[in-house]
């Protein structure tokens, strides 16, 4: 938060929103973490057997992470989330299966490259929390 001349306070969850190139390159690293998210959900879900909640549980948060990544809606709190669910699924694949574990901290880290660099122009958190235009009026003020 900073304070303007009048001191009001402005809150940026970003230092900027990059369109053009950069903003596509966004959307790629949003998708690619996205998808997996979605996907692991759809996994969890397939896999739950009996009348066991919490894989039902998990399936359904890791697709609405994967949802709010995906139309880039509070991306800070859904890429950490994310980023937690990578690195738990890393720990717990690591005694058997090297290659899943590393592919876990391969997310892992593309998750906080997204934590880091915001979600882009082209999300919902440039609509809602983006920049503004301030049109100030032509009109002058009477000297009193």
């Amino acid at each position: 938060m900073r304070l303007t001349r009048g001191g009001c306070r402005l809150q940026r969850f970003f230092s900027s929103f990059p369109e053009g190139w950069p903003g596509i390159g966004l959307i790629f690293l949003r998708l690619t973490v996205a998808l997996n998210v979605i996907t692991q959900g759809i996994f969890a879900i397939a896999a739950a057997s009996g009348p066991a909640l919490a894989p039902w549980f998990i399936g359904i948060v890791a697709i609405v992470i994967g949802v709010a990544l995906l139309a880039g809606c509070l991306t800070p709190i859904a890429g950490v989330s994310a980023t937690i669910g990578y690195l738990a699924m890393g720990v717990s694949d690591l005694p058997a299966n090297a290659g899943g574990a590393f592919l876990a901290f391969d997310l892992t880290a593309i998750s906080i490259a997204l934590i880091l660099l915001g979600p882009g122009a082209f999300s919902l958190d440039a609509i809602l929390f983006g920049r503004r235009e301030i049109i100030i009026p032509d009109g002058r003020r009477p000297l009193d």
